[in-house]
């Protein structure tokens, strides 16, 4: 069990209420000690257990009689008390006895082993009025003893209380029952809190909508799940506003942008030309990234069986133009005519053409870009660049990193080439490419 101030709310509960009973107990004992001792003092007057140090002062001789062997102890507590006296007898008549026995006590004697304990008042002394009669057992055998003018019971036997056997137990099961006990309630109590916290675990940026429920959690705790599922709302509602901006703006560009491109097309065949084409090309690109991103967060993809050939082949094909305008060259090999997998065309399509435009951005003037497929369900994208740094491979998948500074590019075009790939179940890694440059290849599983 962890300390009472761990951070655990079972284990603080469980040593508070453990504390609280042990403190109601002692608090109990407390009171009820208090008027029985009172009670006691009133009606016994004299504190017996002086009786069990006078019967551990008694030993049997070798005649079978009873000597009476005082240590130094007994010899000075006797001294405090000048009235003090006892007899003791057994069951055969041998007695022991100390000090002055009054006149009226006497006359008891004979019928002592009658009594197992009793309290005699007015024995007719006025220092000392009262008188005990206790059995008990000794080494010397089972005994019966009378005493008078001994010590008065005092508040002291309020302090023994706690030392009582019956007592000490009951404290003792009470607290090994509450470490038993407690723990198991608490948990019972605290279980719709696992409950909770597996709907939250749900909860991500493709499972929005998911609320938390309050059926299975304390009273007290439905204002914190109302307020965590207000603050859903508010992010959910974030999100969407979002979405519409990207949407909006991917579409209101696209038709500057295709205008635009018309009008380049018009323009004299030269150089120029061809930086300007490949400017439009990457601004037409930013703006379809903004319309995948959006499409991806809405969910709109449809996984159907899909050529893998096919589909890299025609994307190849149809970026083929813009390699060529760059200066560079594009190639397409796959090893095998029919490699299906499960997916969506349309974001698979995109995957592709943004591993290609990176290709044609990265691997320099007269880049040499190699698209290939493999029967193992795997699409490479190669480039004769110089190629990723081991260091920067993780980094150049998240949204807004490029590893180099350039006056172009979003750094939106790989961080949506692995959301794609992620949600098709496959995983996409970067290597260095046979005779340099880098290689983005992608895992798919394969239709079974």
């Amino acid at each position: 069990m962890k300390p009472w101030n761990s951070p655990s709310l079972r284990a603080r509960l469980t040593w508070r209420m453990v504390a609280m009973q042990a403190t109601v107990l002692i608090a109990f004992t407390s009171l009820a000690a208090i008027p029985v001792t009172a009670l006691i003092r009133d009606e016994q007057g004299l504190d017996d257990v002086f009786i069990e140090h006078i019967a551990e002062s008694i030993q049997r001789n070798a005649a079978g009689g009873l000597d009476l062997v005082l240590d130094e102890g007994f010899k000075a507590k006797a001294a405090e008390y000048p009235s003090f006296w006892f007899y003791a007898t057994d069951i055969n008549g041998n007695s022991v006895q100390m000090g002055n026995i009054p006149e009226n006590v006497e006359e008891l004697l004979d019928d002592l082993p009658r009594i197992n304990s009793a309290n005699i008042a007015d024995i007719g002394q006025p220092e000392q009025s009262n008188a005990l009669v206790r059995r008990g057992e000794s080494d010397a055998g089972t005994l019966w003893i009378i005493t008078g003018g001994g010590p008065k019971i005092g508040f002291k036997t309020f302090f023994t209380s706690f030392g009582d056997p019956v007592f000490l137990s009951l404290l003792s099961f009470l607290t090994l029952g509450s470490f038993l006990v407690i723990p198991m309630v608490v948990t019972r109590q605290l279980s719709g809190l696992d409950h909770v916290a597996a709907e939250a675990d749900k909860i991500d940026v493709d499972q929005r909508g998911v609320r938390l429920s309050s059926a299975h959690v304390p009273e007290e705790l439905h204002s914190l799940v109302a307020a965590v599922n207000a603050a859903l709302q508010r992010l959910d509602d974030g999100m969407e506003r979002r979405q519409r901006f990207l949407a909006d703006a991917a579409h209101e560009l696209r038709t500057p942008i295709a205008i635009l491109q018309t009008r380049i097309e018009l323009l004299p065949d030269d150089s120029e030309r061809s930086r300007l084409m490949l400017d439009v090309a990457r601004l037409a690109n930013l703006a379809n990234q903004l319309l995948d991103l959006q499409r991806l967060d809405a969910d709109l993809t449809v996984f159907v069986p899909v050529n893998l050939v096919d589909l890299a082949a025609q994307v190849t094909s149809d970026m083929a133009p813009l390699a060529i305008t760059a200066g560079g060259e594009i190639s397409f090999d796959a090893e095998v005519d029919d490699v299906t997998v499960t997916g969506d065309a349309v974001s698979l399509s995109r995957a592709i053409v943004n591993l290609i435009q990176n290709a044609i951005v990265h691997g320099g003037d007269k880049a040499a870009v190699r698209v290939a497929v493999g029967r193992d369900g795997s699409l490479s994208v190669a480039d004769s660049g110089p190629g990723i740094a081991a260091e920067h491979r993780e980094s150049i998948f998240e949204p807004f990193n490029r590893v180099r500074p350039l006056d172009h590019g979003a750094g939106l075009g790989l961080n949506l080439v692995r959301d794609i790939v992620t949600r098709h179940h496959g995983k996409i890694t970067v290597e260095d490419a046979p005779g340099g440059g880098a290689l983005f290849e992608i895992s798919l599983p394969l239709v079974l």
